[in-house]
Order: structure tokens, then C-alpha cells, then sequence
């Protein structure tokens, strides 16, 4: 880096504001707005929903393993997932060694509906990132893999000896 380089460069501290100044615009970019398309099959259907719809995806899941991919109680993953039972989007079923346990996967709706949100989350990232050049949105996805593996789990505090350097 040049001395040009370092005098253009913003302070971490700014570029750390604007990037929290950001989320707002990002969250509306990336989130529930990009189903647009799917707005009447979807109204009912909310953010912890979506994200149980879309880790049942190809597998059957206990309410226990539910309830902690969603950082959630076992008796509010269960409610849950009555809801989505009720929209016929998801199926209980008995675990064949103990009948105990209650198996959770989608139902063919549930699948179907799983399948098009993925379409369209796929559709309207790729226009989102058509803005980008080659180069930036290599840099992005980079930044973006950093920042997933940095931290195994988002809502942990950071690890680094810099943590809560720059608050």
C-alpha cells in the first residue's frame, strides 16, 4: 500500500459505522422483499418459519435438533412447527427407534414452496450482484467467507484480541 494508498483509506472506526449504517439497506436487499413473487403464499409464513422450512430441506429433524438450529426453546420450536403443520407445509412422524421422538420434514407443499424460494432467492441475488464488476463480487464472496468461518456462530462474541477494540 502506497502512502497515497493510506491516506485515502478511512478509519476503521468510520468504516465500521457505515457498514452498521448499511444493514438496514442490506437487510431490505437480501431479505423478505426478494420473494415479492411469492408475497400470497407467504403471508402467513414468518422469518422463523422460513429459516425451519429451509434446514428441513432433504431431511428428517427432531424438534430437539430444531429448537437449536433456531437458538430457540423446545416448546417454542413446537409451536413452530404446529403452524407450519397447520399450513400443510411440514409433517410429524414417529422415529422408528423410539417412538418417543417426534420426526419433522416437509411435506410435499412444504418441499414445493422450499424449492421456489430458492429459485427466487437465486434470481434476485443474481441481479442484485449484476451492479458488481467480476473483481468486486469475488472480493464480496471473499469478505463474505471470512467473515462466515471468523465465527462459528454469529451470535458469539468475536474471538480476536481486537474484540471490542472499536466499539
Amino acid at each position: 500500500m502506497t502512502a497515497a494508498d493510506l491516506a485515502d483509506t478511512k478509519p476503521r472506526s468510520e468504516l465500521t459505522e457505515r457498514l452498521i449504517e448499511l444493514r438496514p439497506a442490506m437487510k431490505r436487499l437480501l431479505g423478505a422483499g426478494m420473494y415479492r413473487e411469492l408475497a400470497e403464499e407467504l403471508h402467513s409464513v414468518t422469518i422463523h418459519q422460513l429459516t425451519a422450512l429451509a434446514h428441513l430441506k432433504g431431511r428428517s429433524i427432531t424438534m430437539r435438533e430444531l429448537a437449536r438450529y433456531l437458538d430457540v426453546s423446545e416448546s417454542s420450536a413446537t409451536a413452530v412447527t404446529d403452524r407450519l403443520v397447520r399450513q400443510g407445509l411440514v409433517e410429524r412422524g414417529s422415529d422408528p427407534s423410539d417412538r418417543r421422538v417426534v420426526r419433522l420434514a416437509l411435506s410435499p407443499s412444504g418441499t414445493t414452496l422450499v424449492e421456489r424460494l430458492e429459485t427466487a432467492a437465486s434470481s434476485k441475488t443474481a441481479e442484485l450482484v449484476s451492479v458488481l464488476t467480476d473483481t468486486q463480487l469475488e472480493q464480496l464472496v471473499d469478505i463474505l467467507e471470512t467473515l462466515a468461518t471468523a465465527t462459528p456462530n454469529p451470535d458469539c462474541a468475536p474471538t480476536s484480541t481486537n474484540a471490542g477494540a472499536e466499539s
